[in-house]
C-alpha cells in the first residue's frame, strides 16, 4: 500500500480493482505527520492499520517506502494479526529493499513488505515507520489515505508542523481542514478524512484524483539541493527551474561540427528540426529519473551525448542543445500529462510529471510541440497527453502558463473499409483496409516491429468470428508531411490486410443469414447497477463501410431498415443498401464529450443496446433458381 504519494505520482493517480459492493479491504486508521524542522530537514511519522477481508485486498497489506539522497528510512515497525488471532512483530529485517533505477540515480531505493498470497484471512496489518528529510524539502509529503477501488476508509488525519511565518501553499479535496494553530513559534496545519468508500472500478470513472481525500502542500520558499527558490507563482518556481539548466546545453565539439554539417543543406528551421529529430531517434533511448533533484534537474546534453539515453528533462535539454548549435531557438516546458487543467493557484514541483520541447516556427505561425521522449510520434503532431493541456514554459525570464492547442473531436477517427466475398456456405474472404487519424495512431507507432501472433490480435479484436491465414499487405502513414500546420496536420496510419473465415454467416433453407456488422463492436456497458458517475472527455467517430459481395445464385430478401438513434452521447446512423450482385452498408457512431450523474446510466444503457443490436442486426440473403433473375 502507498500512501504518501509523491505529488508527480498522486496526480496521474487511478482506482483499480474490479468493481466491489462488499470492501475487500478496510483502512482502520491512518494518520501522518510532517514536521518541517528547518528549510533543508524534516520527519514524517506514518502509522496506518488496514483489515484485510478479500484476496483481491491484499494489495492494501504491502507496504512501499521510496528513499533517496533527500529522505532516509529513521524507523521501521509493524503487526500482522492472522485471521486465528495470532500475532507477527515486524522489523526493518523484513523489509525487502532494492534499488531504484539502479546506475541511473544516486541512492535510490524501494523498501517493501507484502504477506503471503497463502495468509489465510481475514489479517490485520499495522505499520509504522517514519523518513528523515535532509538536503532541502521541496515539497510536503503528498496525503492521499486512500487509494484502491474496494477500499474503505474509516479515519485519517493528516497533520504539517512548520517554524512560525513559514508560508505554504495547499491544495485539500474530501476533507476536513482544522483552522492553522501556532504555539511556541510552530505552526500546526491538520486535516482529517472519514468515513469514505468504497469506491467501485467502473469503465468511464471520473479520475480517482477528483474523488479522494487528498491534501498537498509545499512551501512558498524552499531550499532544495544547495539551492534556493520560491513557488509564489509560475513565474518565480521557473525561474528556479532554469537555473538549474544552466551549462546543461553545451555539446562536445566534434558533434556540434557534424550537427552543422548534417544540416548545412537545410533553409528553414523546420527543416533542421526534422534533421535533428530523426538524430535523436537513432542516437537515444528513453529511461526514467524521478527521485531527488534528477526529478528536476536535466541531465547534461553533454551527458546524454556520451551515454545515448535520458529521461524526458535529459532528451527535451539535448534536442534543445542540438537545435541551438545549428542556430534554431527552442523552449523547454513542464506539463502533465493525465490532467488537462492545472490546480489553480498551487505554484509546485508536484504539478508535472513531464518535460517537452516547444520550437516556434515563425515563418510557418505554428509552434512545434515534440515529444522527445518517442521520437515514433510525427513530427508535428500534439499527442493526447499534451493536445489541450496547461503548461508551463520555462525561460529566462522564469515560468509563464500557457494551454497547448488541441484538435477538434472530428478528426479523432476510426474509418474501416471492407470487402466481403462470401461463399454459399457461410465462408467468406475478407479485405479490410483500416484508417487511423490522431488519437487513434498511437497505439500503433511502432506496429511494423509487432510479432504476427501480436499483429492478428489487434486487428480482428472485437471480430464476431475465427480468421485464418491473416495477411498484413500494407502499412502507409504521413507522418513525414507536417509542414507547419498547426493543429490541421492531422497524422493518419492506413493497414490493408485480408483473411479467411469458414463462420462469417451462417445458412439453412436454401438462405444465408449474415450479419449486417461482425467486424467492429458496439458500445460496452456493464449490466451490474452504476455506483460511479460516468464522463468521457473527447468525442470521437468510428465509422464502417462494408461491401458484402453476393455469392452466385443469391439475391436480397430482406436488409435491416436505415437507422438514427440521437442522444446526449452520441449519434448512430445505419444503413444498408442493395446494388447489383452486392449490399452496401454504412455505420457511423459519433461519440459526444459528457459527464453525467450515475442516475443516467440506465438511459445510457439503453441507448448503447440499441446501438448493439444495429451492428448484430442480419439481412437474409435468397437462393434464386434463375441466375438471371439477379
Amino acid at each position: 500500500m502507498k500512501r504518501l504519494l509523491t505529488l508527480l505520482t498522486l496526480l496521474g493517480a487511478c482506482l483499480y480493482a474490479g468493481a466491489q459492493k462488499k470492501a475487500v479491504a478496510v483502512i482502520e486508521a491512518y494518520d501522518a505527520a510532517f514536521t518541517l524542522q528547518s528549510a533543508v530537514t524534516g520527519t514524517l511519522h506514518v502509522r496506518y492499520t488496514v483489515t484485510v477481508q478479500d484476496k483481491a485486498g491484499l494489495r492494501e497489506a504491502a507496504v512501499y517506502i521510496y528513499t533517496d539522497t533527500f529522505a532516509s528510512l529513521g524507523s521501521f515497525s509493524g503487526e500482522i494479526v492472522s485471521a486465528t488471532g495470532e500475532k507477527t512483530k515486524l522489523s526493518r529485517k523484513d523489509l525487502t529493499s532494492v534499488a531504484y533505477s539502479s546506475g541511473l540515480v544516486d541512492d535510490g531505493f524501494l523498501h517493501a513488505y507484502a504477506p503471503s498470497q497463502a495468509t489465510r484471512l481475514p489479517l490485520t496489518v499495522t505499520y509504522d515507520y517514519t523518513l528523515q528529510y535532509k538536503k532541502g524539502v521541496i515539497s510536503f509529503p503528498a496525503f492521499a489515505p486512500l487509494d484502491g477501488a474496494g477500499v474503505q476508509l474509516k479515519r485519517a488525519s493528516c497533520s504539517i508542523e512548520v517554524p512560525e511565518g513559514t508560508q505554504i501553499i495547499q491544495y485539500a479535496a474530501h476533507v476536513k481542514a482544522h483552522d492553522p494553530v501556532t504555539e511556541k513559534k510552530r505552526t500546526v496545519y491538520r486535516w482529517e478524512a472519514g468515513p469514505v468508500g468504497p469506491f467501485a472500478d467502473e469503465e468511464m470513472a471520473p479520475p480517482a484524483f477528483e474523488r479522494i481525500p487528498l491534501v498537498l502542500a509545499a512551501p512558498v520558499d524552499f531550499s532544495y539541493a544547495g539551492t534556493k527558490g520560491t513557488q509564489s507563482g509560475w513565474k518565480e518556481y521557473g525561474a528556479w527551474l532554469y537555473s538549474l539548466q544552466e551549462g546543461a546545453d553545451s555539446l562536445p565539439d566534434e558533434l556540434t561540427a557534424r550537427l552543422q554539417e548534417m544540416t548545412r543543406d537545410c533553409k528553414t528551421p523546420l527543416e533542421k528540426l526534422k534533421v535533428l529529430y530523426g538524430f535523436l531517434r537513432e542516437q537515444t533511448r528513453y529511461v526514467s529519473i524521478q527521485l531527488g533533484i534528477g526529478g528536476l534537474k536535466p541531465a547534461p546534453a553533454e551527458e546524454v551525448a556520451r551515454t545515448g539515453y535520458g529521461d524526458c528533462k535529459a532528451l527535451s535539454n539535448y534536442l534543445k542543445a542540438l537545435l541551438k548549435a545549428v542556430g534554431v531557438p527552442s523552449e523547454y516546458y513542464i506539463i502533465h500529462t493525465d490532467r488537462k487543467d492545472l490546480l489553480p493557484g498551487f505554484t509546485t514541483v508536484g504539478q508535472m510529471n513531464h518535460a517537452m520541447l516547444a520550437v516556434p516556427l515563425p515563418e510557418q505561425q505554428d509552434t512545434v510541440f515534440v515529444e522527445c521522449t518517442n521520437p515514433l510520434e510525427p513530427l508535428g503532431y500534439r499527442h493526447r497527453h499534451a493536445a489541450g493541456h496547461e503548461a508551463v514554459l520555462i525561460g529566462p525570464d522564469g515560468g509563464k502558463l500557457f494551454r497547448i492547442g488541441s484538435y477538434p473531436d472530428s478528426l479523432r477517427r476510426r474509418i474501416q473499409e471492407t470487402e466481403v466475398s462470401l461463399s454459399e456456405n457461410g465462408e467468406a474472404s475478407v479485405q479490410i483496409r483500416r484508417h487511423l487519424y490522431l488519437d487513434y495512431i498511437e497505439p500503433y507507432l511502432d506496429f511494423s516491429t509487432w510479432k504476427e501472433e501480436d499483429r492478428t490480435r489487434i486487428l480482428t479484436g472485437g471480430m464476431k468470428f475465427q480468421t485464418e491465414r491473416l495477411r498484413v499487405e500494407s502499412i502507409t502513414d504521413n507522418f513525414d508531411t507536417y509542414a507547419g500546420q498547426g493543429t490541421a496536420f492531422c497524422p493518419e496510419m492506413t493497414f490493408g490486410y485480408r483473411f479467411f473465415t469458414r463462420s462469417y454467416a451462417t445458412t439453412g433453407s436454401g438462405r444465408i443469414f449474415v450479419p449486417v456488422n461482425p467486424v467492429s463492436k458496439g458500445l460496452s456497458w456493464q449490466k451490474a447497477a452504476r455506483e460511479e458517475a460516468f464522463v468521457a472527455t473527447k468525442g470521437y467517430v468510428t465509422e464502417d463501410r462494408i461491401l458484402l459481395r453476393i455469392p452466385a445464385g443469391y439475391t436480397v430478401e430482406s436488409l435491416p431498415e436505415p437507422v438514427v438513434l440521437d442522444s446526449e452521447w452520441g449519434v448512430f446512423r445505419s444503413e444498408a443498401v442493395a446494388e447489383g450482385n452486392a449490399v452496401r452498408i454504412t455505420q457511423r457512431y459519433e461519440a459526444k464529450p459528457f459527464q453525467c450523474e450515475n442516475s443516467r446510466y440506465e438511459a445510457y444503457r439503453e441507448f448503447a443496446r440499441k446501438v448493439g443490436k444495429q451492428y448484430d442486426a442480419q439481412l437474409i440473403l435468397k437462393r434464386v433458381t434463375d441466375v438471371s433473375a439477379q
